[in-house]
């Protein structure tokens, strides 16, 4: 569940004062943190809620009493921030109406990785990463490899990556790099636009996947895959700067680590999912992607010859 409110409170802090936030159950819990918090310094329990029975709760102050609250509430030290997530979730979420400390932003924050990076999206859609440098805010835009940036609060960062979602949705989201940037957002795996002109013929563009940011076009080396579109009536079509059309087809280029070429599978326009999963695989084994390429290319040469032989 989406603790979109915690989320936010983790990555940009509370300075001195508490934070608080409903629970869907209209209960509250009151929050300190630092910024870039993965463990929250103190989590208050007003009247009525109570702790789980787990180490992660174990550090209880009964010393420390939340101005103007009930001495009956109780206040916890160090509780890590996933903790107390799972903490609102089980009353229910956090309740449609908090507190207005926080502007209505297009973006959610998701909890921070083992790394403190913290996963921003829009809806289902990843727009990158945001991460605490020092006394400064850093992002890693969705498609990119090297982090930039100079923000004084998660806000500002969070805001960047948005607006450079939105500046991309104008100009390139219906692009077939992007629809594929998007359906293999999720994996983690190092993409890079790559294409190349020859007078006399039109430009090809692809998207490479390697583990070191490789041209495709070498001999030898590590395996590598290339993923382009093509009209089903044009094969030597190589693209990925239009728009997806129904009788296009996602075509796979298989390189082992000799540099040899080989066609993997072909999906259709809408099954990016699909086409993902195969990636994926690719990338966790290589070989037996390669196997399976090479098995089914031997098939069709097969199935060709037999064709041939039969109108003979």
């Amino acid at each position: 569940m989406l603790t979109e409110r915690l989320n936010r409170i983790a990555a940009a802090g509370t300075g001195r004062e508490y934070t608080r936030i409903r629970l869907a159950d209209d209960l509250m819990v009151y929050v300190k943190a630092m910024p870039n918090s993965t463990v929250l310094d103190e989590v208050y329990l007003a009247p009525g809620l109570a702790a789980p029975d787990t180490d992660d709760w174990e550090a209880e102050d009964d010393k420390l009493v939340l101005t103007g609250q009930s001495a009956s509430g109780t206040l916890y030290l160090e509780v890590p921030a996933d903790a107390v997530g799972d903490l609102i979730a089980a009353h229910g979420g956090e309740h449609a109406t908090q507190d207005t400390d926080f502007p209505p932003v297009g973006y959610q924050v998701h909890p921070a990785d083992g790394a403190g990076h913290y996963p921003v999206r829009r809806g289902p859609h990843r727009l990158g990463y945001m991460a605490r440098r020092g006394r400064i805010w850093r992002v890693l835009p969705l498609g990119a490899t090297v982090w930039s940036g100079s923000f004084a609060s998660s806000e500002e960062a969070a805001a960047h990556l948005l607006k450079l979602a939105e500046a991309a949705d104008k100009y390139t989201a219906r692009r077939a790099e992007w629809v594929l940037r998007d359906a293999l957002a999720e994996c983690g795996l190092p993409l890079r636009r790559e294409s190349r002109a020859v007078v006399g013929q039109a430009p090809t563009s692809w998207v490479e996947i390697d583990s070191l940011h490789r041209s495709p076009y070498r001999t030898g080396g590590e395996p590598s895959m290339a993923v382009y579109l093509h009209d089903r009536e044009d094969e030597d079509e190589m693209t990925v700067d239009r728009e997806i059309a129904e009788a296009d087809e996602w075509a796979v280029l298989l390189w082992d680590a000799d540099g040899t070429q080989l066609q993997g599978r072909t999906f259709a326009a809408a099954d990016t999912a699909d086409l993902a999963a195969y990636v994926v695989d690719w990338h966790r084994d290589p070989e037996a992607a390669w196997s399976a390429a090479l098995a089914a290319d031997h098939a069709r040469r097969l199935a060709a010859l037999n064709a041939a032989a039969a109108r003979s």
